[in-house]
């Protein structure tokens, strides 16, 4: 199997029209990745069916069950990330800082932190408009 990778670190240099370009060239039988982690637009330009859809899950988060917390704060006296705080005398994670360690809940007396799955985006297989 061979491989192409295009990449820059600046933006508007042409990575997404080059791609799609070597999309419509190699044809049905190849596979292209848009993995731009902040403007993925190759659909824009070749305008997919989107035949395929699921969610794509990566990573983890930690989550407090209110109902059972002591408010014994171990959780926030482990977590490097600084992830928890304390809202209306109440333990919260903060989702944009939580790295899904586990280390809080490990250290949970109760068992009551938890960590879920995150539901970070989708990915898709399609056909493009030229038919390939």
């Amino acid at each position: 199997m061979k491989e192409i990778v295009i990449i820059s670190g600046k933006g508007g240099t042409g990575k997404t029209s080059v791609t799609a370009s070597f999309a419509v060239l190699a044809g049905k039988n190849a596979i292209i990745a848009d993995c731009d982690v902040d403007a993925a637009d190759m659909h824009i330009l070749m305008r997919p069916d989107y035949e395929k859809n699921e969610k794509f899950f990566s990573g983890e988060l930690a989550v407090i069950l209110q109902e059972d917390c002591i408010q014994c704060g171990k959780c926030e006296d482990v977590c490097r990330f600084d992830a928890i705080d304390v809202k209306n005398g109440k333990y919260t994670v903060n989702p944009l800082s939580c790295e899904g360690c586990g280390y809080c809940s490990k250290v949970c007396p109760t068992d009551t932190i938890i960590n879920i799955d995150l539901n970070v985006g989708n990915w898709f297989i399609s056909n493009i408009r030229t038919g390939r």
